[in-house]
């Protein structure tokens, strides 16, 4: 609307009286006013019309603060063991401050962002973050397997992408991480395959046993095998801890083994090896073989001997003539590696071999297993029954303890010798001899050891023994001033001692009166003198023999070979003669008391 001027003046007609100048501010008030206030308004609507503006200003995607990486990296050299998971973490920052999503794709196709939700790649996907702050660490895992889309090498390509209700953008930049190690691809390390398992045994104690697998590596890695006593393996550490009995010494590319030397002392019997094959990142076999059990066989081996000794190492004295002699004593040592006691802790070794013998014999004709050795006079063998031969040993209760880690047991025998025994002294023919034992043991499977000989010798001392046959000797009857004519009464001894046999003899003089400790007194009427008698190895004429005598004993070379049998013992006959004096008045029953006394013959006599 115009505005209407003549107004004013109207205005300025009912004003009032006002001077002049009055009038002329007033004038210029008013139009100030106008100008600023209606008349403004009026002067534009004469000038322009008005119109309202709209902008839509649209969301920005998030930008890269830190690139996509790897975390931990997983590289050929770090690879991520199938069944673990692999990671990525980056940092994003909005422009408008909102949340977003880091996005792991397959492919390098630009993945499609979703409003208010996740976004999705184009061509496979390996994982999406959950909603992260801006300016927030995201990451990404997923769990790798060994089945597709894995395989050995994955590639990658990262994305950031916000979540916008209305227009959800992803940056246009992807991220493959930052260095060779964190950067795509990523690697899975597929598992070992382990498809047979065995090992070299049976085996000796104190052998090497050998574990033998096929095995392989898909990734060509190498492998260790490892073999434990019980089902234990620890994926943490790769082993069964204290029940680890054997792993590969330099891992290998295929066909991994181990070497494991058995105990020195160990049982005979079955133990458990299970094996497992690791790769050289820690990542173990599955099925197949893994975990299987290739038990160990050990072999019974035949114990040895040792520490025979014989009579506490001191010389063997025969005391009963004609009979055995018993007390003598046998200690010896049984050693065996499957251990002194067997896998349900009885005794291993349960029996022996032994043998007694001179020691030119040797074990050759004295074995302790063969009956037909036996000789009493050179030969003792455990083969014959007690009876004949009675060496009973007994083992130690203390000197072997349960456990399974001792060998040793402790034996200690007693035994008897016959008369017979061969002497071995320096008055035998077999004086550079000596007697010595040989034991064999015998464990709980019947394995029979080795022989194992005394290392020193103890010697048989001689013993000489006679027993005399007839207490008496029958002169007959006899006048004064005659003889006997010829040697013609006898007495036998037998020989009841180790050696051959002379005889020493002496006598008293013959009486009337005549008893033990009452001998005869001296008289040519009533006493005949000891001299009177004669002895000889045959029967000589009277006069031919040896004269009797009371103070010196007269020696007879008898030359009895020592004996040979104890049932039957060589014998050896003396003949005598006697002369009555003329002198003799008294008419009667004349006794008198002759004494024999053994004496080892000469060697060469024997």
């Amino acid at each position: 609307m115009l505005y209407n001027l003549l107004e004013s003046r109207d205005y300025f007609h009912t004003a009032g009286r006002i001077t002049i100048a009055t009038a002329f501010i007033g004038i210029l008030v008013f139009t100030f006013i106008f100008l600023f206030n209606a008349g403004k308004t009026e002067l534009m609507k004469v000038e322009a019309q008005t119109a309202t503006t709209t902008l839509t200003v649209l969301n920005t995607p998030p930008s890269w603060v830190v690139f996509a990486v790897e975390d931990p990296a997983s590289a050929t050299t770090t690879p991520t063991n199938s069944g673990s998971p692999i990671t990525w973490a980056g940092v994003a920052n909005d422009p408008n401050g909102a949340s977003y999503y880091l996005l792991v794709c397959r492919t390098s196709a630009v993945p499609s962002s979703t409003n208010s939700g996740a976004p999705v790649c184009n061509g496979g996907q390996w994982g999406v973050s959950s909603l992260t702050a801006s300016n927030a660490t995201a990451t990404v895992s997923t769990t790798t397997t060994e089945a597709s889309p894995f395989s050995l090498n994955n590639d990658w390509w990262a994305w950031i992408c916000d979540a916008d209700p209305v227009n959800a953008r992803c940056n246009a930049s992807s991220s493959q991480g930052i260095s060779a190690q964190n950067s795509s691809p990523f690697v899975v390390n597929f598992r070992p395959v382990f498809s047979s398992y065995s090992n070299s045994s049976p085996a000796n104690p104190g052998t090497a046993v050998t574990f033998i697998s096929s095995s392989s590596d898909p990734f060509g890695d190498d492998m260790i095998l490892v073999v434990c006593s019980t089902n234990s393996y620890s994926t943490s550490t790769n082993n069964c801890g204290g029940n680890t009995i054997a792993t590969t010494a330099v891992p290998i590319a295929s066909n991994a083994g181990a070497t494991y030397t058995l105990p020195a002392i160990i049982r005979d019997s079955l133990y458990d090896a299970y094996g497992y094959i690791v790769d050289e990142f820690g990542h173990e076999a599955q099925g197949g073989s893994h975990g299987s059990n290739s038990q160990i066989t050990v072999n019974n081996v035949a114990p040895t001997i040792s520490n025979i000794i014989i009579n506490s190492g001191l010389d063997m004295t025969l005391t009963q003539p004609g009979a055995e002699t018993t007390g003598f004593t046998l200690a010896f040592t049984s050693s065996d590696a499957n251990s002194c006691r067997t896998i349900t802790d009885t005794l291993e070794i349960t029996n022996y071999v032994a043998s007694l013998y001179r020691s030119s014999i040797g074990t050759s004709s004295c074995d302790g297993t063969t009956a037909g050795q036996y000789d009493p006079s050179d030969c003792y063998t455990r083969a014959v029954a007690t009876t004949t031969w009675n060496l009973n040993c007994t083992a130690s209760s203390t000197t072997c303890t349960a456990g399974g880690g001792d060998a040793t047991m402790d034996w200690s025998c007693t035994f008897p010798l016959w008369f017979i025994a061969d002497s071995t002294d320096g008055s035998s023919p077999y004086t550079a001899q000596n007697w010595l034992s040989a034991v064999a043991g015998i464990d709980d499977d019947n394995a029979t050891g080795t022989l194992g000989v005394s290392g020193t010798g103890v010697e048989v001392i001689s013993f000489t023994a006679i027993d005399l046959l007839s207490a008496s000797i029958p002169y007959g009857q006899l006048e004064p001033g005659q003889n006997s004519g010829t040697l013609s009464a006898s007495t036998s001894i037998l020989s009841q001692g180790n050696t051959a046999l002379d005889q020493s003899l002496e006598g008293e003089s013959m009486c009337t009166t005549f008893a033990v400790g009452n001998e005869c007194t001296s008289s040519a009427t009533t006493t005949i003198s000891e001299s009177e008698q004669e002895f000889a190895t045959s029967s000589l004429s009277y006069g031919s023999g040896t004269n009797l005598s009371s103070s010196t004993p007269q020696e007879l070379e008898l030359n009895v070979p020592k004996s040979t049998s104890t049932t039957t013992p060589n014998s050896g006959v003396t003949y005598w003669g006697i002369n009555v004096p003329i002198s003799i008045t008294l008419a009667g029953s004349y006794t008198g008391l002759n004494t024999f006394t053994a004496v080892t013959a000469e060697p060469i006599d024997w």
